[in-house]
C-alpha cells in the first residue's frame, strides 16, 4: 500500500528511529510530519491526538479488494506497563466483539478448542458447499468431506460439523506450527485463493519491517524457521461479531518483539491464517512508542496500521464492500479506546 509519496511504514518507523519525544505534550517533530504529509492528518486531528483523543483514517490502497486502517492514540502508561498487559493474552485477547475464543497450547490440545461451536447458519451453508459456489471459505478438499462425512439427516448436524470444525482446526495450526505458510488453506470457495499467498502480497507492502527490521520482518514471512530473542507469540482462535456482519471464525498467529535496533518501541504483529467470511488474508501492526506526558511522565503513542485483503464483495446496491470498510473503521476507534482505558486503569488513573 502506498500513501501519497511513501511508503505508509518506512515513513512511520523513520520517524521513530529520527527523533525522541519532545517534553510535554508535543508531538516529534518527525512523526508530526508523517502524521501530516503522509496520513494527511489535520491540525484538528494532531490536537485531538495529544488530548488522547483517537483518531482513525481509512487509507488508500493499490489493489482495490485490500482495505487500509490506521489509527492513533495515546496512552498515559509506560510501554513496560502496557506490553505486560497485552502478554497476559487470556485477558487482553477478550473484546466486546469477541464471543469466544481460545488459545493454542503447544502443542495443541482439544481443551483449545472445545468452546468453538459453528454457527448455525454456516452449518446450513456448508451441506452444499461445492467449489465456486460455497458462501464459507474452505477449501474444495473440506467441502468433500463435510457432504460426505457428516450425516445430514440427523438430528445434530450442529454438533457434528462442531466437533469436525474442531478437529481440523487442532490439525491445521499443528500443521502450520511445523510448515509456516507452506501449510496454509486454500479458499475454493471463489475460485481458488492461497491464503499464504495473499498474506505474502499484504507483508510484501510493509516494507517498513524489512528496511528497519528485517529480522523481524524475516521471522514473519519464514516462519518456523527463524527464531528471535525475547519474542513472545500466541496462536489462537476467535469468533468476532459485528453489527450486521457475518460471524467471524479466524485464526490469528501474534507476535510481539521490542527490536534492539529500534530504542523505545515495541512491535506487535498479527497474521490472519484462517477466516470463514470475508478476509483472504489479515496483517496488523502495532507499533507502541516511548512518549513523554504533560507531566513529564512516561506514556505511549499507540500507532495501528491494519491491512486486510477481502472477497471481491459488491459494490452496488447492497454495498458489502462499504459495509465492512465502515466496520473496520469504527472497530479501530472502539479498540483504541479500549486499549487507552484498560492499560490506563491498570496503572490506577
Amino acid at each position: 500500500m502506498w500513501v501519497a509519496r511513501r511508503p505508509l511504514g518506512i515513513a512511520l518507523l523513520g520517524c521513530v528511529v529520527a527523533v525522541a519525544p519532545l517534553p510535554g505534550q508535543q508531538t516529534p517533530a518527525a512523526l508530526l510530519r508523517f502524521l501530516r504529509q503522509t496520513i494527511g492528518l489535520d491540525s484538528a486531528q494532531l490536537a485531538a491526538v495529544e488530548r488522547g483523543t483517537a483518531v482513525v483514517k481509512v487509507l488508500g490502497t493499490k489493489n482495490q479488494r485490500d482495505v487500509a486502517v490506521f489509527g492513533i492514540i495515546t496512552a498515559d502508561v509506560p510501554r513496560a506497563v502496557y506490553i505486560a498487559h497485552l502478554q497476559d493474552f487470556q485477558s487482553s485477547l477478550r473484546t466486546p466483539t469477541r464471543t469466544r475464543f481460545g488459545i493454542f497450547s503447544d502443542p495443541a490440545t482439544a481443551a483449545d478448542v472445545q468452546a468453538l461451536v459453528v454457527d448455525q447458519d454456516d452449518v446450513s451453508e456448508v451441506q452444499d458447499c461445492h467449489p465456486d459456489a460455497c458462501k464459507i471459505k474452505l477449501p474444495a478438499t473440506e467441502m468433500k468431506r463435510l457432504r460426505e462425512e457428516i450425516d445430514w439427516s440427523a438430528a445434530d448436524p450442529q454438533v457434528q460439523v462442531s466437533a469436525y470444525a474442531r478437529q481440523r482446526l487442532l490439525e491445521y495450526v499443528t500443521d502450520y506450527r511445523a510448515h509456516g505458510d507452506t501449510a496454509m488453506v486454500v479458499y475454493d470457495n471463489r475460485g481458488n485463493v492461497r491464503a499464504s499467498s495473499a498474506f505474502a502480497a499484504l507483508l510484501g507492502e510493509s516494507p517498513y519491517l524489512y528496511e528497519y527490521v528485517p529480522s523481524f520482518h524475516n521471522y514473519l514471512a519464514t516462519y518456523p524457521r527463524s527464531t528471535l530473542e525475547g519474542l513472545s507469540e500466541v496462536l489462537f482462535w476467535s469468533e468476532d461479531r459485528l453489527p450486521r456482519l457475518k460471524p467471524i471464525l479466524s485464526v490469528t498467529h501474534l507476535a510481539v518483539y521490542a527490536p534492539p535496533e529500534l530504542s523505545g518501541v515495541t512491535l506487535v504483529a498479527g497474521k490472519q491464517i484462517y477466516a470463514n467470511h470475508y478476509f483472504e488474508a489479515g496483517f496488523d501492526l502495532t507499533t507502541v512508542i516511548d512518549r513523554v506526558t504533560a507531566a513529564a511522565t512516561p506514556g505511549i503513542y499507540l500507532v495501528l496500521l491494519r491491512r486486510s485483503r477481502f472477497d471481491d464483495l459488491p459494490t452496488g446496491l447492497f454495498n458489502i464492500r462499504g459495509k465492512v470498510i465502515g466496520k473496520l473503521r469504527d472497530q479501530m476507534r472502539a479498540d483504541l479506546d479500549r486499549e487507552q482505558a484498560t492499560a490506563e486503569q491498570a496503572l490506577g488513573h
